[in-house]
């Protein structure tokens, strides 16, 4: 007779693992911020408050694991934007990210990754937001002509800083 091995199990495990994540996350926080000083048994508590919720609250546990896959997915992006500018002759991979002047990729990114987690509290959450219309405005003709306008905004603003 053959063991089978089964992944129906791990949905047992998500509650448990999403809490640690959580624990650990909102702990590492407040270690790191000095939020509360030095006060460690304090951190531990309110880290083990606001996980605990997530163990309750079952929306809270879609709202990790939603993110955190789009978090993922977008990380995995950037990884490979970056990797693939590295590749191009004549970047500079250090001026490409902003390096001395300012951080304009970090800014970017971190705009993604904020409007990953609206987005996906916004869904998990059940906001006011209609996503039928949201849906039916990306395929209407008006929404592809506001994204040329956008880009060749984008565009002739960089052609403009180039010539100067």
């Amino acid at each position: 007779m053959v063991a089978e091995a089964s992944l129906s199990s791990i949905g047992y495990f998500m509650p448990i693992l999403s809490f640690l994540l959580v624990f650990i996350i909102i702990y590492a926080l407040l270690f790191k911020t000095k939020v509360l000083g030095e006060n460690q048994p304090i951190m531990l508590l309110i880290s083990l408050i606001l996980s605990g919720f997530f163990i309750v609250e079952a929306n809270m546990v879609e709202f990790v694991q939603l993110s955190s896959a789009w978090f993922v997915a977008v990380m995995v992006c950037v990884f490979f934007l970056v990797a693939l500018t590295a590749f191009i002759p004549g970047i500079k991979i250090g001026e490409f990210l902003g390096g001395e002047k300012g951080g304009w990729f970090a800014w970017v990114v971190l705009g993604l990754v904020v409007a990953v987690f609206i987005i996906s509290s916004a869904y998990v959450f059940n906001w006011v937001v209609n996503w039928g219309m949201i849906r039916d405005w990306f395929t209407t003709d008006w929404f592809g002509m506001v994204l040329l306008l956008v880009i060749a905004l984008v565009v002739s603003l960089v052609i403009k800083g180039k010539a100067s």
